[in-house]
């Protein structure tokens, strides 16, 4: 019986120590894909935007492969200095030209977005909320965003600050 107990209890370790591994290994490949995918949206929403003024072309240059190498880029905040995730974009009063970006959509961990003082024309996408899942604050303030306020930016139920002003909105 005593053999049994001691059999059991090093299976236990063994069994611990491999699931242990096997979860470092899943959320590391979890992390990487996420952070990735924020270079690759920063990258979409580059492309996305007209910028007269270079701002982004001069600063977003995605040659660079190291971690954190996306939190150099003018108007981004990460999470941490040393990873890929952004936790803002603040790129107001630059010059941006285009419509909403949905992009934006791709990056899992923002949770504030500053394109106030450029020139966004169109609509605000009335899929809103997907797109921002978990947004704190939005400020789309004195571009050219018309039609009608979707509805849906009543889905975005982390958002704390919205701010709408100065655009030739309805609704």
């Amino acid at each position: 019986m005593a053999a049994f107990s001691v059999r059991m209890t090093w299976d236990f370790r063994v069994f611990s120590t491999l699931m242990s591994i096997l979860f470092l290994l899943l959320e590391r490949a979890s992390f990487t894909y996420s952070a990735q995918s924020d270079v690759d949206y920063l990258r979409a929403i580059k492309n996305s935007l007209e910028d007269p003024s270079n701002y982004l072309k001069s600063s977003w240059n995605f040659n660079n492969n190291t971690e954190g190498f996306i939190c150099e880029f003018y108007g981004v905040d990460c999470w941490k200095p040393d990873e890929n995730r952004v936790l803002n974009l603040r790129l107001s009063g630059i010059g941006l030209k285009g419509e909403f970006p949905l992009s934006v959509a791709g990056c899992s961990s923002l949770t504030g977005l500053d394109l106030s003082y450029n020139e966004i024309y169109g609509k605000i996408p009335n899929n809103i909320s997907r797109i921002l899942g978990f947004m704190t604050s939005l400020d789309l303030s004195s571009n050219q965003l018309s039609e009608k306020i979707p509805v849906d930016l009543a889905n975005c139920t982390y958002l704390n600050v919205l701010k709408l002003d100065n655009n030739q909105l309805t609704g």
